[in-house]
Order: structure tokens, then C-alpha cells, then sequence
């Protein structure tokens, strides 16, 4: 009975690594890990080997291919979509109290020193009046390769 079985499975063996291959594919455009795609490679090459080996030699393939798969380069891949957010020498400006150098205003970026290095400023939103030349103003935050600052006040800058 177990002999039919495998024999009967012997002319089906395509369709089974195709299934297998869907499924795999498909559970892993579900997921945002990669969990399945080993497991696609190796049905892959079982099927490239369904028309000329038998069904147990087939899995055993599938079984190897997959495993090495897995072994050797999950670890790269999963180096490779690190997602782990790092921080940069720029998260240091935020709070960070300055010089202005050259006179800021809403409409007109100026320029603040920072750590030896002059950087473009510009204005929060909400700040109207300009800020003058040498007065003292704090990081607010970074909007791409320029500061956005506030001006301290004389008695907050005295404390």
C-alpha cells in the first residue's frame, strides 16, 4: 500500500514542489521577516530534479538545499535589512546653545558655529522677529542640512 502510495506520488511530484513554492512565496510577502524564501529556493531545485529523480531523493534535496539556504545566508540577509535606528554626531546639535554669526531672520537663513563648524540657520515657524548677530540661540531641531534655532532668552541664557 505504502508502495502505491509512493508510486502514484512519483507522477505528481512537480505539482507538489510548485505548491510548495507558491505557498512558501506567499507566506513570505505576508511577512516582514524573511521566514519562507529558504524554503522556496529548495523546492525550486526539487523541481528541476522531479523529472529525472525519484520522489525520496527529491526530498532529501529539498530538505539539504533548503537547510543550506537557511544557514549561510539568512545571517547576511539579515545584516543587510538591519532596521535598528542609529544615532548620528547630529542628534548631538539638538539643545545645543550658540553664537549667531550672521543675522537670521524669517525670511533670510543666517549662519550659527557649532562645534568649530558654521551651519545655515534658519527660524522656528512661529518666530517672527529676527534674530540679531552675536546673540545666543538654541537647537531646536535639524531640517536637512540646516539648524532651526530660537533665541534664549537674556535672563534664561544668565542662569
Amino acid at each position: 500500500m505504502f508502495l502505491d502510495f509512493l508510486t502514484e506520488i512519483e507522477n505528481y511530484t512537480i505539482w507538489i514542489w510548485l505548491g510548495i513554492f507558491v505557498l512558501t512565496v506567499i507566506l513570505e510577502a505576508s511577512t516582514q521577516d524573511f521566514v519562507s524564501i529558504w524554503f522556496a529556493v529548495g523546492s525550486l531545485v526539487a523541481i528541476a530534479i522531479s523529472y529525472s529523480a525519484p520522489f525520496w531523493v527529491e526530498l532529501i534535496v529539498f530538505v539539504v538545499i533548503s537547510a543550506m539556504a537557511l544557514i549561510f545566508t539568512r545571517p547576511l540577509v539579515k545584516k543587510l535589512m538591519d532596521r535598528t535606528v542609529r544615532k548620528t554626531n547630529s542628534d548631538d546639535f539638538v539643545g545645543k546653545r550658540v553664537k549667531v554669526e550672521k543675522e537670521i531672520t524669517k525670511y533670510d537663513g543666517g549662519l550659527v558655529k557649532l562645534n568649530g563648524i558654521v551651519y545655515s540657520a534658519i527660524l522656528m515657524e512661529e518666530e517672527e522677529k529676527p534674530i540679531p548677530l552675536d546673540s545666543i540661540v538654541e537647537v531646536v531641531s535639524l531640517k536637512g542640512n540646516r539648524v532651526v534655532v530660537k533665541l534664549i532668552e537674556k535672563n534664561e541664557s544668565e542662569e
